[in-house]
């Protein structure tokens, strides 16, 4: 298992390209994926909400952490969209 560090190092390359676009790009990519993946359904719907799970955790880890309540909100997030996209999947 990664060390915290290099899981963080690795993040914060993510998140280096993402200041490099233009800023409008991810506040519509994220809604986007968000509207598509609820409303896509089956398989299509899963695969949009995994991918905004994945770039949700990204920018949580590369961002640092607060406090306590913050921590819990880092991982549930990602966690919730990842059940919603597995009861997508399911159904």
């Amino acid at each position: 298992m990664p060390s915290k560090s290099s899981v963080r190092r690795q993040s914060a390359v993510f998140l280096v390209y993402v200041n490099q676009l233009p800023r409008w790009v991810p506040l519509v990519l994220l809604p986007a994926l968000l509207i598509a993946g609820l409303a896509l359904p089956g398989a299509f719907g899963a695969v949009a909400l995994v991918l905004l799970a994945i770039v949700i955790w990204f920018l949580f880890m590369a961002s640092p952490t607060r406090n306590a309540s913050h921590r819990v909100i880092r991982f549930a997030v990602p966690l919730v969209i990842l059940a919603i996209a597995v009861a997508k999947l399911v159904s």
